[in-house]
Parts: C-alpha cells; sequence; structure tokens
C-alpha cells in the first residue's frame, strides 16, 4: 500500500505521531501523512481510497482536535504545503485556499484595507477548519463573508457551492460527508488599514490576557449553551486547575484544558467527562464539545 500512496502522493510521511501537528502535542500516529500539491493529485488520492474502502481524515491546523492514543488508520491529508494563496480579485472579494492559516489571512486584510474578518484574529486554525467548524467569536463568524466553496467529493468530483447552499450554523457547517475544501472566495469591505489593525491588536491582547496561549491547549473545549458560557458553568461547578494525569482544566480559562507535559488522550477524554457530568450535576447543563475527536482509542 505504501508504494500505491507514494506513486499518487509524492510526498507522503509513515506512521507519523500526529502529537507533532496538534496544538495539544497529544496524538497517536497516522497510518499515512499526505501533502498533495495539486487538485488532480488530491483527485486521484480520493478516487484511490474510495475504491480501496480506507478511510481520510482532512488535517487543519491541529487546533481544536483530539486525536486518540492509538492514532488514526487510513490517510490524513494535509493542504498546508500546497494550497496556499491568497489575492484580491476585486474591491471586495478575497480567493484564498483552505491551506492558508487565520493569522496570515487576518493580517493579510488588514495589510489589503480589507475588513469582516477581525473577529477571526488569535485564532490558531486555517482556513478549512475555520470553514468547516464556521470558526468565529461573540464578534462575528468567517460564514458571514463567503460567497461560495469550492471542494473536492470523495469520488474526486469537482465541485463549487454558492454561499446559498452553504448551510452554516454555530461551529458546524454542511458539505458532503467525505468532501475535502479547497478554497473558498469571501466579501469583504474597503476600511483603513490602521482602523483594522486596531481592532485586530484589541482582540489578540484579550486573547493573551484571558487564554493560556504559552502553554499546549486544545483551544475552547465545548460550545457555548443556549444560556450563559461554558466557561463560567466549569468554574462555578469548581473545575478550574482539576487534573487528570497530565490534563487539566486552566486556572486562565476554564473552558481550556492544557498538556502539562504527559498528558495522554486518555487523559483528556477523562477530564472532558469530567467536566462533562460535574456541571450537568451541579448546573442541569449538558455541554456539547466543541472539540473534534479522531483516532483509535
Amino acid at each position: 500500500m505504501k508504494d500505491e500512496i507514494k506513486k499518487l502522493c509524492g510526498e507522503t510521511l509513515f506512521d507519523e505521531p500526529m502529537s507533532r501537528y496538534t496544538t495539544l502535542r497529544v496524538g497517536g500516529a497516522a497510518d499515512a501523512l499526505v501533502y498533495p500539491r495539486q487538485v488532480e493529485e488530491l483527485s486521484k488520492l480520493l478516487l484511490w481510497t474510495k475504491s480501496r474502502k480506507i478511510p481520510h481524515f482532512v488535517l487543519g491546523a491541529g487546533s481544536n482536535l483530539l486525536v486518540r492514543d492509538k492514532g488514526i488508520r487510513g490517510i490524513v491529508v494535509s493542504l498546508s504545503r500546497g494550497f496556499s494563496a491568497i489575492r484580491k480579485e476585486d474591491e471586495k472579494t478575497v480567493y484564498v485556499e483552505t491551506g492558508v492559516g487565520l493569522p496570515r489571512l487576518v493580517d493579510w486584510t488588514a495589510q489589503e484595507g480589507l475588513s469582516g474578518i477581525e473577529a477571526l484574529a488569535g485564532i490558531p486554525g486555517n482556513v478549512g477548519g475555520a470553514l468547516f467548524m464556521n470558526a468565529g467569536t461573540r464578534k462575528g463568524e468567517i460564514g458571514t463573508v463567503v460567497q461560495e466553496v469550492t471542494f473536492v467529493e470523495k469520488d474526486g468530483k469537482l465541485v463549487t457551492w454558492p454561499k446559498e447552499k452553504i448551510r452554516f450554523e454555530y461551529r458546524k457547517s454542511h458539505f458532503p460527508q467525505g468532501a475535502v475544501l479547497l478554497s473558498a472566495r469571501l466579501s469583504l469591505n474597503p476600511a483603513s488599514p490602521e482602523s483594522i489593525r486596531e481592532k485586530i491588536q484589541a482582540d489578540r491582547e484579550k486573547r493573551i490576557e484571558t487564554q493560556p496561549l504559552n502553554v499546549p491547549n486544545i483551544g475552547s473545549v465545548f460550545k457555548n449553551p443556549s444560556k450563559g458560557h461554558a466557561g463560567f458553568y466549569i468554574e462555578e461547578s469548581g473545575l478550574k486547575n482539576v487534573r487528570v494525569g497530565g490534563a487539566r482544566v486552566s486556572p486562565k480559562h476554564a473552558n481550556f484544558i492544557v498538556n502539562e507535559g504527559q498528558a495522554s488522550a486518555r487523559d483528556v477524554l477523562a477530564l472532558v467527562g469530567l467536566i462533562r457530568d460535574k456541571v450537568k450535576e451541579r448546573h442541569g447543563v449538558l455541554l456539547e464539545p466543541e472539540i473534534r475527536i479522531v483516532g483509535e482509542e
């Protein structure tokens, strides 16, 4: 199988520890991690996985992602090396590929004097993950500025959906199962670069002040419930600083779990379960995970 994968995608790593690619620094090995450089290469790869009934998983920037300790069977696809273009197409339209990191995109739009995604400043994902999860904050989400998204279906077919066809919800979007998102066009508004940079700087300073960004963490663990904030319920349940193995509820922000150095996915999952149980018992609120959990236990 390794020889076949190498023929389909020249840049491939085998038995690669996913802990190197997640912001929590946790995760077992993937059978194969591939870096397609072109749409044709990706389409052939997806056709092959479909014909061989081999699962594939698309890796973003590794934030909001928990890979279980026994790793991922099948193919992990990263677009970070082959799909990283950004360009301005007219006064308001930006074309961006999904391997682009959100911090780079946010800074680029400020430089170009285009406003609309300042709320994404400080989110450590890439554009693909942001579209998949409809990333955002209380100030805005990426789905509100999307014009269209182009993706490859699991049978290798290239498809573009206009915004009217895409359903974005709180921290989720709806694309065909197995689709790999390739690029998007965003509709932004001209504004002075200085005013955009001021907003970005304010949001980044706020994140540094309130979130444990200087240690390996998984981002926001739970979605906010319909009333209130997940972090509030967790803190009010007395769970700040609580540890399971090497995983700990951040003393800085209760909706973050940090890795103190030797955490396993099992530790993190046990802590997630403990938090859900305690918050349900104390407040009657069942928290829904925002993190994506993949791989074998």
